[in-house]
């Protein structure tokens, strides 16, 4: 087992800089890289960087809200610590679902159940993917143009509501009744009263008792993704780039749905590929693409930093 996710996690890592080598030998100037992050606007990028705080904040509120509706008194602060360290594992291992292993292992700390933690962080994550995705949609139908001139955006749009469409059916009464109808032989029966449980968890979180609070939750979602948007929007005007507000609902959606492939570290070299032929429909140059990369990337190192000096502070 050890020696297959040595294997795999090489084989990612080899595919990234693939990618990465492919865009610098072929399209792109790494002096010219230079001379636009020298030309960057500093004031932009200080606000930016202080909505990384506020997304924070929001996310943290958001889980404080979903846990006290399953009768867990978290501390805001707690919460918002948590959030840093799992900022830390997303940067820094190979995969971008660290942190969520992180933050159910804390919630569980006070609600004593990994399900409910769980259940309460996969809550969390869909509506925000959710929410997202409404956006993109909404946003396209009024840039059809842009759709018919980047194909891949109806695909990364349709692969987004096969996954919605494939948590509804995880929800729908059917699948429960299917699930039921498993034999209950063996690791397949843990497996089983797992999910039943996980399943159990959240509609009745979401359903029947807590309606109130879901729609509390689901209404910071909605901001917390306005403010992610608004984050790139202003990375881009720190970097001169003259795309409309409207466009970075379309194609940020698509840019973190590709990051999430399971092909690359983190999405290293996609996200990169992805903003150079973006950015390519607009005009924009690939040096100025890859910019706006490193940026969204060394804010979020800098995050994460914060969140490992938090992690190490706990031992």
């Amino acid at each position: 087992m050890v020696k297959r996710k040595i294997i795999l996690f090489l084989l990612k890592l080899l595919f990234s800089v693939a990618v990465l080598a492919f865009l610098f030998i072929t399209k792109i100037s790494i002096k010219d890289i230079g001379l636009k992050l020298k030309g960057v606007s500093w004031g932009w990028l200080a606000v930016a960087f202080s909505l990384q705080a506020l997304g924070l904040l929001i996310s943290a509120y958001r889980w404080q809200i979903l846990a006290r509706a399953q009768g867990d008194d978290l501390p805001l602060l707690f919460l918002t610590k948590s959030y840093l360290v799992g900022t830390f594992f997303n940067n820094f291992l190979p995969t971008r679902f660290g942190g969520d292993v992180v933050r159910i292992w804390d919630g569980s700390k006070y609600s004593k159940s990994l399900v409910k933690s769980s259940a309460i962080v996969l809550v969390e994550r869909s509506t925000g993917i959710i929410c997202l995705f409404l956006f993109a949609l909404a946003a396209s139908l009024f840039r059809l143009d842009m759709a018919r001139q980047v194909p891949v955006i109806w695909a990364a749009l349709l692969l987004g509501f096969l996954g919605l469409a494939a948590v509804a059916l995880f929800f729908c009464p059917f699948f429960c009744r299917r699930l039921e109808h498993l034999p209950e032989k063996g690791i397949l029966k843990t497996v089983k009263q797992k999910i039943i449980a996980f399943r159990t968890t959240i509609i009745l979180y979401k359903y029947k008792e807590k309606r109130r609070e879901f729609a509390r939750a689901t209404a910071w979602a909605v901001c917390l993704q306005l403010n992610v948007i608004l984050y790139y929007f202003l990375i881009g005007r720190a970097l001169h780039i003259s795309i409309p507000l409207l466009d970075y609902f379309i194609f940020i959606p698509l840019v973190l749905l590709i990051q999430i492939i399971p092909i690359t570290i983190n999405g290293l070299g996609l996200r990169e590929l992805s903003y150079v032929e973006i950015f390519n429909f607009y005009g924009i140059t690939p040096e100025t693409a890859i910019s706006f990369s490193i940026i969204e990337i060394v804010f979020g190192l800098v995050v994460g930093l914060v969140g490992g000096a938090i992690y190490v502070s706990r031992k």
